[in-house]
């Protein structure tokens, strides 16, 4: 027994060793971005160590006093238009094809699964000549549309495994007692639904705010969000490191208190769970 258990102490001290090692190792790049933005031009590669009395807010002054500001807000607008826009579609379409007895739902999941899979590059094209001849080029509603694109098909596919989760006595049952389909799908089905529908829009609102390539292919300056604004720092000879390490860690902290909230739901969904 005391081997045993000895064994299974030294294993689990193991896992938990390795687990920080590789905690460490990612936090890294973290930690020299900090000090990369409180860092003075003047001292930015020096060693740390040697000068902590040389802390500086000046990177801090000039984001702010550069065009990131609007830009940031631009991400945040495009993303959480594009993230409504999804969820209102979105969950209807997937009530439909997990409820529905619709000819066609095989070869439907499978499009949605290839739309959701094909790489950007594939729809900057098109979509850049149709905004072209159309005037959406640096437009908040051509943004919008584009990372639908990307939002939409993951929106679709989580809500109808979410969905399909879900008995169909219930939904029978709400509907024998009157309500219509649209109470029955906001007011019995959604609820039941709702780790799958947070962890759905929160995947969304981050792959629309993390996106660079269709924003740096449809925008211009109007429009330009922050991922591609960060390049405005770097110019033919030179390169403003503090100004994009402060502008990393502006991009990178509106996702943390959005993860930690929303971490039982993201759990949830991913192990199938569905309460009622």
């Amino acid at each position: 027994m005391r081997d045993t258990s000895l064994a299974y102490r030294t294993k689990k001290s193991f896992g938990v060793l390795m687990m920080l090692s590789f905690l460490a190792f990612a936090l890294i790049p973290v930690i020299w971005v900090l000090i990369l933005s409180l860092r003075p031009s003047s001292a930015l590669f020096d060693p740390f160590w040697e000068s902590l009395s040389e802390l500086s807010f000046d990177n801090f002054g000039s984001i702010l006093r550069s065009d990131f500001p609007r830009a940031f807000m631009n991400s945040f607008i495009a993303a959480t238009a594009s993230t409504t826009l999804s969820m209102l579609i979105g969950i209807p379409a997937g009530f439909s094809l997990a409820k529905s007895r619709m000819a066609g739902k095989f070869g439907a999941s499978w499009m949605l699964l290839l739309l959701r899979m094909a790489p950007p590059v594939g729809f900057v094209i098109p979509l850049f000549l149709v905004y072209v001849n159309t005037g959406l080029i640096d437009t908040y509603a051509g943004l919008t549309f584009a990372y639908m694109t990307l939002t939409l098909p993951l929106v679709v596919w989580s809500m109808w495994n979410s969905f399909s989760q879900i008995p169909n006595e219930l939904i029978e049952s709400a509907l024998m007692d009157g309500a219509s389909l649209r109470q029955t799908l906001l007011l019995i089905v959604l609820p039941a639904a709702r780790p799958g529908a947070v962890a759905a829009a929160i995947l969304s609102f981050l792959i629309a705010w993390n996106d660079f390539f269709y924003a740096l292919v449809i925008t211009r300056r109007a429009t330009v969000t922050a991922p591609v604004s960060i390049m405005n720092f770097i110019s033919f000879d030179s390169v403003d490191w503090g100004s994009i390490a402060v502008a990393s860690i502006c991009v990178t902290l509106p996702t943390i208190p959005l993860m930690i909230i929303a971490n039982k739901y993201i759990v949830h969904s991913l192990s199938g769970a569905v309460k009622g």
